[in-house]
């Protein structure tokens, strides 16, 4: 296949598996919110929080240095495998002995054992990362995409009969996890090993230039993600388990968004601007088209979500969850400017500046964690407001250090791929809030709101982003798709 069919091939079952997972996520959201209790996501959102700072140790970078080096050979890959291994069973362990401590600084002892059983998943996911990570850096996106698909599908089940059926509580969070990492284990050994099996070697000069590498990584996003969860981490301590429960699942929710559209264009971004990464001009050129897709997607949603916060919130969580909708309201414009900044990443990976991504962090350690936690004595709203704040300075600093130098993209032409996107956004959610302004049931307030704020997107982004609207097109008709994706690429 041609550089451009993979790439349409790899975008269409990221979009599939995204979409269908997000789908159920949400849906999960919706239905164990009016079974569990607020303290119960309080206590998984402190677990999630823990595991995730241990996560990114979780292969030490490894995996995005296997996808950025073009030849690799089948020594070295064995080696980094059953480094892979090696490195998931510490952290494992490291996570067990630690899950003490971790209830002591919350002031939770029931994070002992949750803790203990969700880490075991950092040695399920080692013993397969590797297979994925092969198949995503060859385009080769289907067989990942319904792996994925059939895991969260049982997760999703698995979830639903201990929370209802069986009253487990927060264990019905943790069984689904659990039950989602040893499916995916299984169907990727299953289906995208291709014959492929390590050989009983772990050399240190086979991986030595992926350990640097994968180092630089782990020491980014180490950085990166105090920065993006101190939030949580200062809300853990200072407003305990149901305030937390109020604040996170909005906070959730609006980085589902992100989760859900950002990772179709992200995650094939990455092993193709790795691919191409000595043409500058058709590197721009990927990235540019790729934040324009990410905000023409992200933006009318989180608008939407603004607009209709209360009936969202009540419609999904219940009435017991209607004081989070000021904080889904203003969490909403948070995740419209955070997910402006997510293409980046793929661009300095694959381009292979991850020391421009430390030392950018490493200034944003400075100044995040300063700011929420003085925002913090406001309460929940504060840190919303200031989060939402710093993402709005920040975006043409982050054009002059990060973008200009490493793609040559000017100012305009960066700042055109969002605001343009914004334009259609607002004016399509105005002409939804006007449409439903004298109706009062929420129901139909969303369905109608809804229809009428897509229906004037697509109308308005038709005549101000067109360019946008054709290569939306051309994936819902394949037979033009090569046209279009080699216009694009």
């Amino acid at each position: 296949m041609s550089l451009a069919n993979r790439t349409y091939s790899a975008a269409r079952w990221t979009t599939t598996s995204t979409v269908i997972r997000a789908g159920l996520q949400l849906a999960q959201v919706a239905v164990l919110a009016r079974i569990l209790a607020p303290q119960d996501y309080g206590l998984m959102a402190m677990v999630n929080l823990v595991l995730s700072y241990a996560g990114l140790f979780n292969d030490m970078g490894l995996s995005t240095a296997f996808v950025q080096r073009q030849s690799i050979s089948h020594e070295e890959r064995s080696s980094l495998y059953w480094l892979n291994v090696v490195v998931g069973g510490i952290l494992m362990l490291l996570v067990i002995a630690a899950a003490p401590l971790v209830a002591m600084f919350f002031h939770e002892p029931k994070l002992v054992p949750l803790t203990t059983l969700v880490a075991t998943n950092f040695l399920v996911n080692a013993l397969g990362q590797q297979l994925r990570m092969n198949a995503e850096k060859s385009l080769n996106f289907r067989p990942v995409a319904l792996i994925e698909i059939f895991a969260a599908v049982i997760g999703f089940a698995i979830a639903m009969l201990t929370a209802w059926w069986w009253d487990w509580g927060v264990y019905a969070l943790v069984s689904s996890t659990m039950v989602s990492a040893w499916l995916t284990l299984g169907s990727s050994w299953l289906f995208l090993a291709n014959g492929w099996r390590p050989a009983w070697r772990l050399q240190w000069d086979e991986v030595r230039w992926f350990v640097r590498f994968g180092g630089g990584m782990v020491i980014n996003n180490l950085i990166n993600h105090v920065n993006a969860t101190v939030d949580i981490l200062l809300g853990g301590r200072l407003l305990g388990t149901s305030l937390l429960g109020l604040y996170s699942v909005p906070r959730n929710l609006i980085l589902q968004v992100q989760f859900m559209v950002n990772p179709i264009f992200t995650r094939v971004g990455f092993p193709l601007i790795a691919s191409i990464q000595h043409d500058q001009k058709r590197v721009r050129e990927i990235y540019l088209k790729t934040m324009n897709m990410t905000a023409s997607v992200n933006t009318p949603i989180y608008v939407a979500m603004g607009v209709f916060a209360p009936e969202i919130v009540l419609l999904l969580l219940g009435d017991n969850w209607q004081d989070s909708s000021p904080l889904l309201r203003i969490l909403a414009i948070w995740g419209l400017l955070r997910s402006f900044g997510n293409p980046v990443g793929s661009l300095l990976f694959g381009l292979g500046h991850v020391r421009l991504a430390v030392w950018w962090n490493a200034g944003l350690l400075l100044i995040v964690p300063p700011v929420i936690w003085l925002s913090s004595k406001y309460g929940a709203l504060g840190m919303a407001y200031s989060m939402s704040g710093l993402m709005a300075i920040l975006f043409v600093p982050a054009w002059a250090i990060l973008i200009r130098p490493t793609c040559g993209a000017g100012l305009w032409e960066y700042t055109q791929q969002v605001l343009i996107p914004i334009f259609c956004a607002l004016l399509a959610g105005g002409l939804a809030w006007l449409s439903v302004i004298q109706f009062n049931f929420s129901p139909i307030r969303l369905a109608m709101g809804f229809s009428v704020g897509i229906i004037a997107y697509f109308s308005i982004s038709w005549i101000m982003n067109r360019k946008w609207c054709l290569i939306l097109f051309s994936a819902v008709k394949p037979a033009k798709h090569a046209i279009n994706l080699k216009k694009t690429l």
